[in-house]
């Protein structure tokens, strides 16, 4: 799944929906290669669906190239409870 711009309140509803509809059991890589914000609520929806995926028997990688996005995912210790790379091809 790739996000592109903010990734806030008002759009993790959005990418909520759409890890829901990823397959049980999947190893999902979130590319946040365009990404230029997260809030807290998209460090909540990380945490919930790497819980989540784990209970089912799959796993959440981020992708966060961007300085910025992932000093906030190691700010908020994210980088302990998923998977996060600089690039998608290490992700994949």
């Amino acid at each position: 799944m790739r996000v592109e711009g903010d990734l806030d309140l008002a759009t993790t509803p959005l990418v909520r929906d759409a890890l829901a509809d990823a397959p049980s059991g999947a190893r999902v890589v979130l590319d946040l290669s365009a990404c230029t914000f997260l809030d807290s609520s998209a460090v909540q929806l990380f945490a919930t669906a790497a819980r989540d995926a784990e209970q089912a028997g799959g796993s959440l990688a981020v992708v966060a190239p961007d300085p910025a996005v992932a000093r906030v995912l190691e700010i908020t210790r994210m980088d302990t409870i998923l998977e996060v790379h600089r690039s998608l091809e290490t992700a994949l």
